[in-house]
C-alpha cells in the first residue's frame, strides 16, 4: 500500500469513528462514513469492502491507541494509586470522548461479535498492562499476592472498568467513578495508610 494510500485510509478510519461513536454501528452506514471523511462512496469502497471493514479497522486504531497509551501511564513513575488509576482512565477516556453515551453499550455489543478477533486480543493486551502496572507495585501493594494475585486483580479491576465504561453517565461520573474503584483496590492491596499510597 502507498503512502497516499494509508494517508487516505487512516483519513477514513478517523471520520468512521466519529461516525460510529455518534450514531452507533447500526445506524452507520457506509454513505454517512463517506460524507464524514469527504469522499464519494466509491472512493470508500476503494480502501475497504464494507461497514464490518472499516469497523475493524476502527476497532484496531482503537485497541493500539489504548494499550500504548496505558503502556506509557504504566512506566510514569507516580504513585501507584495514580498510575494505576492513569492506565485505567485512558479506556473511559476514549470511550466517553468518542462514543455518546446512548451508543456504548450497542457498541461493545457489536465488537464483541463483529471483531470478536480484535476485541480479545485488545483486552487481553490491555489486562497485560494492567497486570503489569500492579506487578511494578509489588513493593507497594504488600498484600498482593496474599490477597488476590497481580493476574486476579487486574482482570477484576478490567472487568469493573467495563461496566463502568458502559454507563450512560457524563464522563465526570465516569471518572468518579473508576477512582472510587481504584482506590478501593489499592486500600485491598496494602497494609500501609492511604496517605502513603498518593503523592
Amino acid at each position: 500500500m502507498t503512502d497516499a494510500a494509508e494517508a487516505k485510509r487512516d483519513h477514513i478510519v478517523a471520520a468512521a469513528l466519529d461516525v460510529f461513536g455518534r450514531y452507533g454501528y447500526r445506524r452507520t452506514s457506509m454513505d454517512l462514513i463517506a460524507r464524514a471523511a469527504r469522499m464519494s462512496r466509491p472512493a470508500v469502497y476503494l480502501h475497504f469492502k464494507g461497514k464490518e471493514d472499516v469497523f475493524r479497522a476502527v476497532a484496531r486504531r482503537f485497541a493500539d491507541d489504548i494499550v500504548a497509551a496505558a503502556e506509557a501511564a504504566r512506566r510514569s513513575g507516580r504513585p501507584v494509586a495514580d498510575r494505576l488509576y492513569d492506565v485505567l482512565v485512558i479506556k473511559v477516556e476514549f470511550f466517553a470522548g468518542a462514543v455518546e453515551a446512548e451508543y456504548r453499550a450497542e457498541l461493545f455489543a457489536e465488537a464483541e461479535v463483529v471483531v470478536e478477533d480484535v476485541m480479545a486480543s485488545f483486552e487481553s493486551a490491555y489486562l497485560s498492562v494492567v497486570e503489569a502496572t500492579l506487578g511494578d507495585a509489588a513493593e507497594e501493594l504488600d498484600l498482593l499476592d496474599a490477597a488476590l494475585s497481580a493476574a486476579d486483580a487486574a482482570a477484576v479491576l478490567v472487568d469493573a472498568l467495563s461496566g463502568i465504561v458502559r454507563e450512560k453517565a457524563e464522563p465526570a461520573v465516569l471518572r468518579k467513578r473508576l477512582r472510587q474503584l481504584v482506590e478501593l483496590a489499592v486500600r485491598g492491596l496494602t497494609s500501609r495508610p492511604a496517605a502513603v499510597l498518593h503523592a
